[in-house]
């Protein structure tokens, strides 16, 4: 009986095929993705974040003032953006006992939001663009 030995070497070709090629290119390019908006996070990532807490602030203000319940702290924002952080609830009325609060805001969420916050006839605003920073006034 004759047996027929075959060398490994010689029957594996050399290098990577085609799909094994476009396979690591895939995969790279998805680790790629993934990694590059988390390397990035520009001012703009935190200026995003930043809006969306100051509208969720604004919105939560302006339903416990109509529940009859004023968080306003005259005309400081960042204490406004406070006492909304800890939250209250009105003692009567239909709304009586419901809870008007953001929770999970750090401090620093609570500033960044604030820039984009102020207080006008009483109301918390949202407003679009940073508002400045000027000595005195009623901004953040």
């Amino acid at each position: 009986m004759k047996t027929v030995t075959h060398s490994l070497s010689a029957a594996s070709p050399r290098g990577f095929s085609l799909f094994e090629v476009l396979m690591f290119i895939a995969v790279l390019g998805v680790m790629t993705s993934l990694a590059v908006p988390m390397l990035l996070q520009s001012d703009s990532f935190y200026a995003a974040r930043d809006r969306r807490n100051a509208q969720e602030l604004s919105s939560t203000s302006m339903m416990a003032q109509a529940a009859g319940l004023n968080l306003v702290q005259g005309g400081d924002v960042l204490e406004t953006v406070r006492a909304l952080a800890r939250g209250d609830m009105p003692v009567r009325g239909p709304l009586k006992g419901r809870l008007f609060v953001v929770p999970g805001l750090s401090e620093e969420d609570l500033v960044g939001a604030a820039r984009f916050l102020t207080i006008q006839g009483g109301q918390l605003q949202y407003t679009s663009r940073e508002v400045p920073n000027v000595p005195g006034d009623q901004h953040m």
